[in-house]
């Protein structure tokens, strides 16, 4: 059976196992600690041996709730307890609220290493997020002493999860401001608003109205319009169609942005395809 990445567990998130990008039977298995929940999602078919193996540790566990999720039907299954109303993922002290009934619960693990390098560079910057789903990067900026931040998100529902986020961490929501916009309809408001410190693009891969392949070229060909001589850019995307050479080529090709460095995928993602990049102005 699978081993288990959970060597001193406490109430935040663990991504005990992640069998995505990896070989073998459970490839297509991921399992979270989230505070006293057990999460357990399946890409592909179901492993019922899954299901016994994690009732089974739940008897010497924190665990009080196993929740499972078949992603292809977007199907949730309560195994053990109660869907929890006002379930939070809880990252170096900052609460995510959650949603186990959407596809996305509403919180990435595999961003937490980018989110600490935003906290980090934050100080006295205004930052641009672009595809903020959930506004994780705009928490850690406004921790981090961040002047000023825009988040942006076509999806309304992500946005106002985002501003709900900011509340329960007791964040003053003066100069962060929530844009539920098209990023690729919204570039003169982008630019009306410039220059930013620090700009984070972390999309989908692939939904109806962005395709990384075609839509990410758009808005790297309009970043030197929005950065000053001090800019930092963050590039993330999350596939592995594309490896880093695609995303350093596609910056360094059509933008004045050189790569910097890595970041490295946190513990528990060793097989995860997230790309997180880190470019200078030049």
């Amino acid at each position: 059976m699978i081993k288990l990445n959970d060597k001193n567990l406490n109430e935040e998130f663990r991504r005990l196992y992640h069998g995505r990008g990896a070989d073998g039977e459970y490839k297509s298995v991921t399992i979270d600690s989230i505070n006293d929940i057990l999460f357990v999602q399946f890409f592909e078919d179901e492993k019922e041996e899954i299901i016994e193996f994690l009732k089974e540790y739940m008897k010497t566990s924190r665990h009080d709730i196993l929740l499972s999720k078949h992603r292809p039907s977007n199907t949730l299954k309560t195994i053990v307890g109660e869907v929890p109303k006002d379930a939070v993922a809880i990252e170096n002290g900052l609460k995510f609220k959650l949603n186990f009934y959407n596809q996305n619960i509403g919180y990435f693990g595999d961003t937490k290493n980018a989110r600490m390098y935003v906290e980090y560079k934050a100080k006295d910057k205004k930052v641009l997020n672009l595809f903020s789903y959930t506004c994780g990067f705009s928490l850690y900026a406004k921790r981090g002493g961040a002047s000023k931040i825009i988040n942006m998100d076509m999806s309304k529902n992500a946005i106002a999860t985002g501003m709900k986020n900011h509340s329960i961490n007791g964040f003053d929501m003066k100069n962060i401001l929530f844009w539920p916009h098209n990023i690729l309809k919204s570039f003169s408001k982008i630019k009306k608003n410039a220059s930013y410190d620090i700009i984070i693009i972390d999309p989908p891969t692939y939904q109806t109205n962005f395709i990384a392949k075609n839509d990410y070229l758009k808005i790297i060909k309009r970043l030197d319009s929005f950065s000053n001589e001090n800019t930092t850019f963050i590039a993330c995307l999350n596939s592995p169609e594309y490896d880093d050479e695609f995303l350093k080529n596609l910056v360094e090709n059509n933008s004045s942005f050189k790569f910097k460095k890595r970041i490295a995928n946190p513990d528990g993602y060793k097989n995860g395809s997230l790309k997180a990049l880190v470019f200078s102005f030049y």
